[in-house]
């Protein structure tokens, strides 16, 4: 996962895919599903076939353009490897939304709400065992006004987050397997809990370091 290869690569498998089965897929195109796994979105069959690749690709060019431009990117550096495991994992996580709408649009029956779901909260509780090796950056990670003006109140708020990310992202994991408005209720709170603890307690670690308090 820590090959600067795999992003790249996962892109242009995602083209290829694309337009290997283009003429196999239907006018209409299912894009968005409902918590109930109902479809309640589509498109035509051009932008569903390879708007999936097109954001891929946008998101990796992008990633690697706010790498290079970062005033803080020596502290970018520091994290180099956890940076492109990272990055893989978003585009790796955008190839399985790809295969699951492709998979559903050629007549696999499948909940693909709850697959999203589950792919999702793993990805989550993924991202949190490494959270607490990023560095200080404008893009990347809890970014408040008190954790960017502070390092060691970044350090101590990504040590927090590592922890309620992997809980929120066990929590929606779990949501995926629950009927429709349990699942909306755990996945709500999942969210909740492992975005609002963290910004919470930036400020007050903020609060306690002006204080000279430990954090």
């Amino acid at each position: 996962m820590k090959s600067r290869w795999l992003g790249p690569t996962l892109v242009a498998v995602m083209w290829i895919t694309a337009a290997v089965i283009y003429g196999r897929l239907p006018d209409r195109i299912p894009t968005h599903w409902n918590a109930a796994g109902q479809v309640d979105g589509y498109a035509g069959r051009l932008e569903g076939a390879f708007l999936s690749p097109a954001i891929a690709t946008a998101t990796l060019a992008l990633m690697y353009v706010l790498r290079r431009i970062d005033p803080r990117r020596d502290n970018v550096r520091r994290f180099a490897g956890e940076w492109v495991l990272i990055v893989n994992l978003i585009i790796l996580f955008l190839a399985f939304l790809q295969g699951a709408t492709m998979a559903y649009a050629l007549g696999v029956e499948m909940d693909v709400t709850g697959v999203t779901l589950a792919a999702a909260g793993l990805m989550m509780a993924v991202l949190g065992n490494f959270m607490p090796r990023i560095r200080s950056n404008w893009y990347m990670g809890i970014r408040t006004p008190w954790t960017l003006d502070n390092e060691r109140v970044w350090r101590a708020t990504h040590r927090v987050g590592g922890v309620t990310f992997v809980i929120g992202g066990l929590g929606i994991f779990a949501a995926a397997w629950l009927p429709e408005q349990a699942r909306t209720w755990v996945m709500t709170a999942s969210i909740a809990f492992a975005a609002g603890i963290p910004l919470v307690y930036s400020y007050v670690a903020y609060r306690r370091d002006a204080a000279g308090k430990p954090l």
